[in-house]
């Protein structure tokens, strides 16, 4: 190779070097990655219970490779490569995951037996688990080289033979040859490398951009300068630390400092840095303008120059600020974990404690249990059998309802049945009298209708006609295939008029009849057959005459029949009014005639609908049975049935629409009526049906706690009895008598435990009394105190505080009302309380109301629980072995509501909770 040559290779690997390799953005790295010649993929290693890798994923490729693979990306995304390709070395397992586990980029080459093919082969991390790869062939290079090298060594050979071959002055002439021809293959090898070499530059370049694009996607990205200013970031730093891009540009890292993580981390950061070290750690940093912090996991690298200085820094983070909040929550509960296990362990020990008590009490209980159980069961039956009975009435009072209701119905029906059967049997009539011919088939062609003018033209009778096929049989050859599609078409719903074809006479005769073809249809709209209403244009001015007659009494009898019936044109407007549509709505003929049917006399919630039947109608669709209602001249709403149909002119075109309708007012009227009574009957049902769940609750609440509420002072009162009974002569007066108070004790506590169930009981049958007196706020309060304390055996300390030195104030209570207020919140503020705790009674005042707020330090109410601490016996979850019974605070509630008063709650689970009450002054004061 020539200097010349030297020079341009190293030139261009300096370029290469000091070229600023930056992210790519998506848009651009998609164009690279599908166009390039390079084959491209992403994959996702698979390994074993050893750590080993045994497979991987392909989650992208690119066309060059997924083309070598002879698949299409489709068919190879997210497959394993062992569902792919049948023999892979091991090697290419190992390769993927040394870069997966280290994260250090591998270039290296490779040959697959597969394909048969050498590879230059990059490999870089893009997440865990997860590498992307690029495969350029190499193949015709490789086996070029191998070529080449076979060939030198057969020449070396060739060379070696003939050195013994050359003696004397011919062998330095050989060697000078040879030397030569060496020289000359190695020049034009190195001219080839050369080439390759540029090349292979260009595709490493292509790759670091490709995995600068994957870093960009999954990472934080930022590069500075070798003073720490900000040359660079991706969009992912934009986006979480809340800064745009070009307010960064030019600014010091130590922008995003949170001032939270002592100054020996930054220390030690920079000297490693600095010294040429990559930089590994955990790092807290600051979102833009907020309080938002985000831990990060952080990799600083220096970037050198040829002669060896640092030039810049590129930081690669990602954010782990979950898995920090994480640890925190578990750290927390860990804490939380070990104060449980210490209180587990006070509270075992109560409970064996108090095991020995309760085992007497058990016993004794057991009669008295199955006694209650019995009676429990005979008054749940009793419950039962009421409700049952009580429904069974109310079903029998709403049929009975009902029964009416669809008895007026029916007999309104009768009445129109009726009406409707008058209004066919004259239809009937009407047809088989016409002077027209008049003739119907139904859907499968057979003569179901045959007037007297049929007879007549033909000489065929009814009885001859009827179930025979009418186009088979009475129509001439030449004019079946048509008759039977006009026919057809009006089993369609296309009707045809005007149209001629002649029927055999009896007498072997052709009558020419001039056909007009309607469908006809069932209550449903549903076509059943057609109606054919003819003439014989044989005597065409007899037939005109006929014609006229027929239209006349049509028109008589749509003027004269006993149901609503209205026209209109083409363009809404009405040209048909009858009798019976004056008479319910009020406006006679020549008021209607001419205006708008819809905007003019159709409520304005009706107008869109009613349209949309009328324009159906217009275009030949028909509407049967469609409910709507009509203004009348007196503004009332009178609801009208309606059966719509097309009018249409001689040549079949539709002019307009024909409406018949019936007054269903009334049955509308009873309908809502009926529906109404209904849905209120099924309301106050379910409300009694939920009332009555909810009394069976509490009963069963009741039966519950008052079960196990007794079983301890029994077995206690039992305990002592007993122990008296039994050392009545060994037992010394101080310990008969410490029985005793035991025994006075627990009968005043099952006592208290009546009284407040009889309380519940009266509040809920709403015979709460409230007789409120005017009564010192100091003295009231501190007799409760005195009492909660020394029943208590003084194990709190309770502290008044009254900065507003309000105490001689009056409050307007019901002593007995207040006494039931304020013994329940202050013994609950004790009882749930630590040992030697404090409990904090506070006085204040606001306009209308003496405010007493109780604070205790205890165990606290979670935010569920405060939803129902008020209903009849409710406990939280986290009171354990402290004895209670769900009904102090609905208690407290109920008497507070009774004197017009206010409750607020306030607490969270450890810190205790504070009830503010709120009285009503005195009423000289208010």
């Amino acid at each position: 190779m020539g200097k010349s040559s030297y020079e341009e290779l190293e030139k261009e690997l300096k370029e290469l070097k000091n070229s600023d390799i930056r992210p790519l953005k998506k848009d651009h790295y998609e164009n690279l990655f599908d166009n390039m010649s390079e084959m491209v993929e992403v994959i996702e290693l698979i390994y074993d219970k050893n750590n080993q890798p045994i497979d991987f994923y392909i989650r992208a490729i690119n066309t060059s490779l997924a083309k070598f693979l002879g698949k299409t990306k489709k068919q190879l995304i997210n497959k394993k490569i062992s569902s792919i390709v049948d023999r892979i070395e091991e090697n290419w397992f190992t390769y993927f995951a040394k870069v997966d586990k280290t994260g250090e980029p591998l270039r290296f080459k490779n040959y697959g037996v597969a394909f048969d093919k050498y590879y230059f082969v990059s490999v870089w991390k893009v997440s865990k688990k997860t590498v992307g790869v690029s495969f350029t062939d190499i193949t015709k290079t490789e086996k070029d080289k191998i070529k080449l090298n076979k060939k030198l060594e057969n020449e070396t050979k060739v060379r070696t033979e003939a050195e013994f071959l050359v003696k004397n002055g011919k062998l330095e002439l050989h060697q000078t040859i040879n030397s030569l021809d060496t020289a000359q293959k190695q020049i034009i090898y190195q001219n080839k490398t050369k080439g390759e070499n540029s090349w292979e530059l260009r595709r490493i370049k292509a790759e670091l951009e490709q995995q600068s694009f994957y870093l960009n996607k999954v990472a934080i990205v930022s590069e500075t300068d070798a003073d720490f200013n900000i040359l660079f970031v991706n969009d992912n730093f934009c986006e979480i630390y809340g800064y745009p891009r070009e307010e960064l540009i030019g600014q010091n890292h130590r922008i995003l400092k949170s001032g939270k993580q002592p100054e020996a981390f930054f220390t030690d950061m920079i000297t490693t840095i600095v010294s040429g070290g990559v930089f590994k750690g955990e790092v807290l940093n600051k979102r833009n303008g907020t309080e938002e912090y985000y831990w990060m996991d952080l990799t600083i690298m220096p970037f050198k120059d040829l002669n060896g200085k640092i030039i810049r820094f590129v930081a690669i983070m990602f954010d782990i600020t979950d898995q920090y909040k994480q640890k925190e929550i578990l750290l927390n509960q860990a804490d939380e974990l070990v104060l449980a296990n210490k209180e587990l362990a006070f509270q075992n020990e109560e409970k064996g404690k108090r095991a020995d008590e309760l085992v007497l009490a058990n016993k004794e209980l057991a009669f008295q249990n199955e006694e209650k159980g019995k009676r429990a069961d005979e008054l749940v039956l009793a419950n039962k059998e009421l409700a049952f009975q009580n429904e069974e009435k109310g079903k029998r009072a709403d049929e009975l309802a009902i029964a009416k209701k669809e008895l007026i119905f029916q007999k309104e029906l009768d009445s129109y049945r009726s009406e409707a059967e008058r209004v066919a049997h004259e239809l009937t009539l009407l047809i088989d009298t016409a002077n027209a011919p008049i003739f119907g088939i139904d859907s499968k062609g057979l003569v179901n209708e045959w007037n007297q003018t049929s007879e007549k033209i033909t000489g065929f009778k009814k009885d001859e006609v009827l179930g025979k096929k009418l186009v088979q049989t009475y129509i001439t050859k030449d004019y079946r295939k048509s008759v039977k599609k006009v026919l057809d078409d009006a089993l369609l719903g296309k009707e045809t008029a005007n149209y001629e074809f002649p029927l055999f006479s009896k007498d072997g005769e052709r009558v020419m009849v001039l056909l007009n073809s309607s469908s006809r249809r069932d209550a449903n709209g549903k076509i059943t057959g057609v109606l054919g209403v003819g003439q014989d244009i044989s005597e065409m001015d007899k037939l005109r005459t006929v014609s006229e007659s027929i239209a006349k009494e049509l028109r008589q009898f749509i003027e004269t029949a006993n149901a609503p019936i209205f026209g209109i044109d083409s363009k809404g407007l009405v040209n048909e009014w009858n009798q019976t549509s004056e008479k319910i709505t009020g406006f006679k003929k020549d008021e209607v005639l001419g205006k708008n049917l819809v905007q003019t006399y159709i409520t304005e919630d009706y107008r869109e609908s009613v349209k949309k039947v009328l324009d159906d109608a217009l275009r030949g669709k028909e509407t049967a049975n469609y409910e709507f209602p009509l203004f009348t001249k007196s503004g009332e709403r009178v609801m009208v049935l309606l059966n719509s149909s097309s009018r249409r002119d001689a040549n079949g075109k539709i002019t307009g629409v024909l409406g018949v309708g019936q007054d269903i007012t009334e049955l509308v009227g009873y309908r809502n009526e009926l529906e109404i009574k209904v849905e209120e009957r099924t309301i106050k049902l379910n409300q009694a049906l939920e009332k009555q769940k909810e009394l069976n609750e509490l009963k069963s609440k009741f039966v519950s706690t008052a079960s196990h509420e007794f079983r301890t002072p029994l077995s206690a009162i039992n305990f002592a009895a007993g122990s008296i009974k039994k050392y009545w002569g060994k037992m010394e007066p101080v310990m008969v008598e410490k029985k005793l108070h035991k025994i006075e004790d627990q009968v005043m506590h099952m006592t208290r435990l009546l009284d407040d169930v009889l309380v519940i009981g009266q509040a809920g049958a709403g015979k709460t009394r409230n007789n409120p007196l005017n009564m010192p706020l100091g003295n009231f309060i501190n007799e409760i105190i005195e009492e909660v304390y020394t029943s208590h055996k003084k194990s709190n300390k309770i502290v008044v505080i009254d900065t507003e030195n309000i105490k001689n104030e009056t409050i307007f209570i019901d002593e007995k009302l207040g006494r039931n207020i304020f013994i329940n919140l202050i013994s609950n503020a004790v009882k749930y309380s630590k040992n030697k705790e404090n409990v904090t009674i506070t006085f204040s005042s606001e306009k209308d109301f003496i405010i007493v707020t109780v604070t205790d330090s205890g165990i606290g109410i979670s935010k569920s629980e405060l939803k129902t601490i008020f209903t009849p016996f409710s406990r939280g979850e986290h009171v354990d072995l402290i004895q209670g019974t769900g009904l102090g605070l609905s208690i407290a509630k109920e008497a507070i509501d009774a004197i017009g008063g206010e409750i607020i709650v306030s607490s969270k689970i450890g810190l205790g909770a504070t009830f503010k009450v709120k009285v009503p002054k005195n009423k000289n004061n208010v």
